[in-house]
């Protein structure tokens, strides 16, 4: 193992490989430490954002992904369970090129990633590699101590990276405090086959506390997620799992007959969700990306979004800060600068979305059903938040006036 790079990078998923790859474009000698050994055991689903699809398609490899590893899905459609359709997006009505949803699972998307990092001479990556802890030169990080096959090596780099998710080692290694909540419920996840009718759109049914998802995916086959407690998953046995397939073919009686393959409960995975918000992103010769930094609630779709945009904002700083020979905390503070605002503003929308959303109340989801009716009919608002899942708008969908405006309380 060499023990020296320019960059060291914990964790090789969505936000850290991506960085790796911008870095090693421009000549940078980059080794990615990743913990785990098999990338081919993760069934979630992803949707690809148009922000996503951006910075895939300047990395060139959004024109490699085939038909089989993305599936274009162009409307999302919300109903009230038992009342009907509420609300209608259509990605369509976004800016071209990249005016569609592109539906994926998360291991062959991030194989083709892996995929275009094997082809970079400047990049490495060790599977297995279990981060253990930080080096430092007096106050400024120097580089990490690494456990790997079951021995121990310190690499050097000039800056660290760290990419390694919600309980993130490298944030505690640097004692930057953060506020790590996880939220009551989750979600669980499971693949069925693809009735008629799902072609190209998602639905998303919105009951009292009750969320049950469809997204079509490649290969004919529909992705589902819905809503459970922590605590009711962690009872669930295979009569529940029972109950809880007799409830999706109650929402979606096209699902009848389609739920037979759900065999038992070994064949879905439970989603918890989690919002980080780390006080401080940098320190000298260290930084933080992704969900170490700033996970985020799922109901925003922007996870790995945001972690790629963090990979492409970081890169260009990165490599002002190598050129300069300095990787201080107040060069490094430019990108944080820069990204916080936009991630913080996902976060308040994916926790004012969850109160609304996972509500039992009936008064709330009052509220909810005449937001969304509203937006149907009123393309200017719809717009507005369509733009702001796709990851196109950095400021929040409604301003005060907006929000008098899709709660009826003035006219259009």
């Amino acid at each position: 193992m060499k023990k020296n790079y320019d960059v060291i990078i914990v964790g090789g998923g969505g936000g850290g490989a991506i960085l790796a790859l911008f870095l090693a474009r421009h000549g940078v000698n980059v080794l990615i430490l990743e913990r785990n050994k098999d990338q081919h055991n993760d069934f979630r689903s992803e949707i690809l954002h148009p922000n996503g699809q951006k910075i895939l398609h300047e990395l060139g490899i959004l024109d490699s992904l085939s038909s089989s590893v993305i599936y274009p899905t162009y409307q999302f459609d919300f109903f009230r369970i038992g009342a009907g359709r509420l609300c209608t997006f259509d990605y369509r009505d976004l800016p071209v090129p990249h005016n569609v949803a592109l539906t994926t699972f998360s291991c062959p998307l991030h194989l083709s990633v892996l995929d275009a990092i094997a082809q970079e001479e400047t990049l490495t990556i060790l599977y297995g590699a279990c981060f253990k802890k930080l080096i430092y030169d007096h106050d400024t990080v120097a580089g990490v101590v690494v456990e790997l096959d079951d021995q121990i090596y310190e690499v050097h780099a000039q800056l660290v990276v760290g990419a390694d998710g919600v309980a993130s080692e490298v944030r505690r290694a640097l004692r930057i405090n953060a506020e790590v909540y996880q939220y009551p419920e989750g979600y669980l996840l499971g693949i069925l086959e693809r009735p008629p009718g799902f072609e190209h759109r998602s639905s998303y049914y919105i009951g009292k506390g009750e969320i049950f998802g469809l997204l079509p995916v490649p290969n004919d086959q529909l992705y589902y997620f819905y809503l459970l407690p922590n605590a009711v998953r962690a009872d669930l046995d295979e009569e529940g799992f029972e109950q809880i397939k007799d409830s999706m073919i109650n929402i979606e009686p096209r699902l009848a007959g389609y739920t037979k393959g759900l065999t038992h409960l070994g064949q879905t995975l439970f989603r918890p969700c989690f919002r980080v918000r780390a006080r401080s992103w940098v320190a000298n010769g260290a930084v933080l990306i992704g969900d170490a930094a700033h996970a985020m609630n799922p109901h925003v779709s922007q996870g790995r979004m945001q972690a790629m945009q963090d990979a492409q904002v970081l890169a260009k700083v990165v490599l002002d800060c190598l050129n300069r020979g300095d990787c201080s905390a107040s060069l490094l503070k430019v990108f944080e600068r820069e990204r916080r605002p936009h991630v913080e503003m996902l976060q308040r929308l994916g926790d004012e979305q969850t109160f609304f959303w996972n509500s039992r109340y009936s008064s709330i989801h009052w509220i909810v059903d005449r937001v969304l009716k509203k937006l149907d009919h009123n393309e200017r608002l719809r717009f507005q938040v369509m733009e702001t899942t796709a990851g196109l708008r950095d400021k929040p969908p409604f301003n005060f006036t907006d929000r008098l405006l899709a709660a009826g309380l003035l006219p259009d």
